[in-house]
């Protein structure tokens, strides 16, 4: 019996763990469905900055990020809260050639290559980006390659 009682302790605090973190994941978006793109914005990467790197989108809208490398050093773009963001670079401090194509809410990216990311916006307010490699992101408190996506409410 005291197993049974230990047993659903754990699956509890993995549930209510899980709640959470679709909870956290839901306020900066979701993948989005690339045959429901509502528009295309443009960003250049170079070192340690993207152009733009204030974007303002619509509550609703699916964006395809096109993203160009044009700088000579590998970049990311991660969508995410600055928590998230902060995390990843910390773990990209330890890891720096980690490779994690099965994270939607990014994109690796080659010098002189690109690549796209498509994100559906579901909530208003502002969502974070950041290229979390080393030594191009030192915080989302701090300088460095990062940008701001500004959600309008429906």
């Amino acid at each position: 019996m005291k197993k049974l009682s230990i047993t659903s302790a754990l699956i509890l605090s993995l549930i209510s763990t899980g709640a959470l973190a679709t909870e956290e994941a839901t306020s900066v978006g979701s993948p989005g469905d690339p045959g429901k793109v509502s528009r295309t914005i443009e960003i250049t990467m170079v070192e340690n900055r993207f152009k733009p790197s204030e974007i303002k989108v619509k509550q609703g809208e699916t964006i395809k990020f096109m993203l160009k490398n044009a700088g000579k050093k590998k970049h990311e773009m991660m969508i995410g809260t600055p928590e998230e963001i902060d995390k990843h670079g910390k773990m990209m401090k330890k890891f720096p050639d980690k490779e994690h194509p099965d994270e939607p809410n990014m994109i690796t990216i080659n010098p002189g290559e690109t690549g796209e990311l498509v994100w559906h916006f579901t909530e208003a307010g502002a969502v974070n980006f950041a290229c979390p490699m080393p030594g191009h992101f030192k915080g989302m408190n701090f300088s460095g390659m990062k940008g701001t996506i500004d959600v309008e409410a429906k």
